[in-house]
């Protein structure tokens, strides 16, 4: 099958399970549960531009629809297209529970990949009735809030970050380990998440801020010690294990005992369960 027919299928797929709008790394996530093996460039390509019904002619007359920043729908070229569907946000309250287990992506990235867990909580916030805002691309960094939601009148704003891999993930060091200690790289993602937290904070002072991080030893933490302070200032810490459980780092009253930041191990079975 081609890339064209692998997400369309996927895009098919989806409309079954009652998801008629969808995030970008919904319907990549669908078409690889779907056997497909073209690289996530690829699929993220074809959705964004070269099957946007909406900018174009498409081959086929079936292509897909930006409904709103991030988010699309299966549309043809013949369908009436009304005011609704054009500005409806995408609503995920399906009572269907969906598979959050994230594997490594085709692309060679793990399921520490801030990707992955960026796309493990979009599947577990719809699960759990939120409605979805906005979802930033990480494949090319996009600025801003990673998770926009809202739920019965609360806004949710999250910033996600994944664990730097050991290896060179592309590049003329591809699949070369790196020279320097990823656990050190870690610690400065979990410090700049901290800022992020604080000024979305600041700008948005009714709103529930959280900031999620894969399950790893150097990031529980650090969460953990950080768990209090961050509390009183209204920010949330959420761990993604390998699994896709979602959990909340819970704090302690009592300051905690400072302690040395283990770096995870890297051999087959280093990632840990939730913290609950």
């Amino acid at each position: 099958m081609s890339a064209r027919e692998d997400l369309i299928a996927a895009a098919r797929s989806l409309l079954d399970q009652g998801r008629d709008r969808f995030a970008l790394v919904e319907v990549i996530n669908e078409a690889r549960k779907l056997g497909s093996t073209y690289p996530d460039v690829t699929l993220r390509s074809m959705v964004s531009h070269h099957l946007r019904i909406d900018k174009k002619n498409v081959v086929g007359g079936v292509g897909f629809y930006q409904v709103s920043r991030g988010f699309y729908r299966l549309a043809s070229s013949d369908e009436t297209l009304s005011t609704e569907n054009l500005t409806r946000p995408v609503l995920s309250t399906s009572v269907q529970v969906i598979d959050e287990r994230v594997p490594a992506s085709k692309d060679g990235h793990e399921w520490f990949w801030e990707g992955n867990v960026q796309a493990t909580l979009v599947r577990h916030l719809a699960n759990d009735g939120w409605r979805i805002r906005r979802v930033a691309d990480t494949h090319s960094r996009e600025h801003g809030v990673d998770i926009e939601a809202d739920r019965i009148g609360v806004s949710l704003l999250v910033e996600v970050k994944g664990y730097p891999s050991a290896t060179y993930i592309k590049g003329p060091n591809e699949g070369q380990k790196k020279g320097f200690g990823v656990g050190a790289q870690a610690r400065t993602y979990f410090g700049n998440a901290v800022l992020t937290g604080l000024l979305m904070r600041s700008d948005n002072s009714e709103a529930r801020v959280v900031l999620v991080f894969p399950d790893l030893e150097t990031f529980r933490t650090l969460a953990r010690r950080s768990a209090l302070p961050l509390h009183r200032a209204a920010i949330e810490i959420w761990l993604v294990d390998e699994s896709g459980q979602v959990a909340p780092v819970e704090f302690s009253q009592e300051v905690p005992t400072a302690t040395d930041v283990v770096e995870p191990s890297r051999s087959s079975g280093a990632v840990l369960g939730s913290t609950t």
